[in-house]
């Protein structure tokens, strides 16, 4: 949600101390892995599946998570993330104190908290879950409720006592609770090595409603609120990630997630937009002008307010919503392009054709501000073909605020600078890049 402390976020950045355990490494960035939920390298990875079904079953997810954002926009008095929590779709891992505990989280550009659950955990109780416990790590610091992180995150989440007591919630009513600390937290690299953070804030979950297998510990947000793990990287990285994203039907390789100069990336393919809503919370907004198929232009809605964007980004839902109307001109257009009948999926959710192959669909271009256009191959905008011979599109109507979802980035490199206020798509075979 919007801080209801707008000064917190620079009182934040100004008292957060963080730093790296090598110098060069600050200056040159950091690779980590990124895998999907549904790989093979996944805990959850389910055999019996076939790549349709698992798009099917994390599109279901991902309408879950798209439901709880039709309230993000409205201010509330307690801290809120709209998002469910076990509905993401990509995970990492990082490493909790000295000596160092390593978690497996989930990823989230729509959230903004990064926690792990904590000894002692009520929640826990007859799960096998190793778990963090601070009071083996020689770094670990529980913060007071005068001190800035605290007051960053909302003061109104503190009980008064000298320990900054938070309770942090999700858009199905679930919730983290806890004591907001500062933790050293280390990655594995993709050279090989390894990249320490000293004092990070972070929630110590001690108590978690929140219906997490016992596979996962928690969450990295990666918004852009003050707390959230980009931000508090943010003056060490020159406030520059990025990922890309392997298909699902290439699921064995991981995907890379770059910090720093390690993020960016040149070339004649490169399309930059600019990010907005710098301002308005966690989400990162950029301005759809029209979309493109088969010669057909449409063109998109302006934002209802100056400033904000009309779409997001989201690393964690994997369909695209577009504007119920504008979807409605893209389904005829589409029809018009497309020589095979129409048809549903089992479902009646996506709209669908009888095909074997993706052979033969046309691209959709994406038009974003700066003229940014982005083409999106039928790789991109629809499903590999079911066992019954469906193919779908990979895109929903909403009445909300649309969203630009994972799928459609699969196979492109997406940076984003939150200096430069831009995020920029390159055409890239994911499988390939290593960093």
């Amino acid at each position: 949600m919007v801080s209801k402390h707008p000064l917190h976020r620079f009182i934040f950045l100004l008292f957060l101390h963080v730093w790296s355990s090598a110098k060069d490494t600050i200056n040159n960035g950091f690779s980590i892995e990124v895998i999907h939920r549904d790989s093979p390298l996944s805990p959850f990875y389910n055999t019996s599946t076939t790549p349709f079904h698992r798009f099917m079953e994390a599109a279901q997810r991902s309408l879950a998570r798209s439901r709880s954002y039709r309230s993000s926009f409205a201010s509330t008095s307690s801290i809120q993330s709209t998002v469910y929590p076990d509905i993401a779709d990509h995970l990492m891992k990082f490493s909790i104190g000295t000596p160092p505990v390593q978690v497996l989280v989930v990823m989230d550009t729509g959230s903004d908290l990064v926690w792990s659950r904590c000894k002692p955990c009520v929640d826990c109780i007859g799960r096998s879950v190793p778990l963090f416990d601070p009071q083996q790590s020689s770094t670990y610091i529980e913060l007071s409720c005068d001190s800035p992180q605290c007051k960053a995150l909302d003061a109104s989440a503190c009980d008064k006592r000298p320990k900054c007591k938070y309770t942090y919630g999700y858009g199905d009513g679930s919730s983290t609770s806890g004591v907001l600390s500062t933790e050293t937290l280390t990655f594995d690299t993709t050279d090989g090595g390894t990249f320490s953070i000293h004092d990070v804030a972070f929630g110590c979950g001690h108590n978690n409603s929140i219906s997490f297998s016992d596979h996962l510990y928690g969450l990295a947000g990666l918004g852009r609120q003050s707390y959230s793990l980009i931000s508090q990287l943010g003056p060490y990285i020159g406030g520059k990630f990025s990922y890309c994203f392997v298909p699902f039907q290439e699921n064995t390789s991981t995907s890379i997630m770059s910090f720093g100069d390690q993020a960016v990336f040149t070339g004649n393919d490169v399309v930059s937009t600019p990010l907005l809503g710098e301002d308005s919370g966690t989400f990162y907004y950029v301005l759809l002008e029209h979309i493109s198929v088969g010669g057909m232009m449409l063109e998109v809605p302006p934002p209802k307010a100056s400033g904000i964007g009309n779409m997001f980004i989201d690393s964690g839902t994997t369909v695209t919503l577009i504007d119920s109307k504008i979807f409605q001109q893209l389904k005829q257009a589409l029809n018009g392009v497309v020589k095979l009948p129409p048809t549903t999926d089992p479902g009646k959710t996506f709209l669908c054709y009888n095909a074997t192959s993706r052979d033969g669909f046309p691209t959709i271009t994406f038009h974003f501000a700066g003229n940014a256009d982005l083409v999106l191959q039928p790789l991109n905008a629809f499903t590999e073909p079911s066992p019954d011979g469906l193919v779908c599109l990979v895109m929903l109507p909403t009445d909300g605020m649309p969203i630009f979802g994972n799928t459609v980035q699969h196979n492109f490199h997406v940076s984003y600078d939150l200096v430069g206020k831009k995020v920029s798509f390159k055409p890239t075979q994911c499988s390939n890049v290593s960093n």
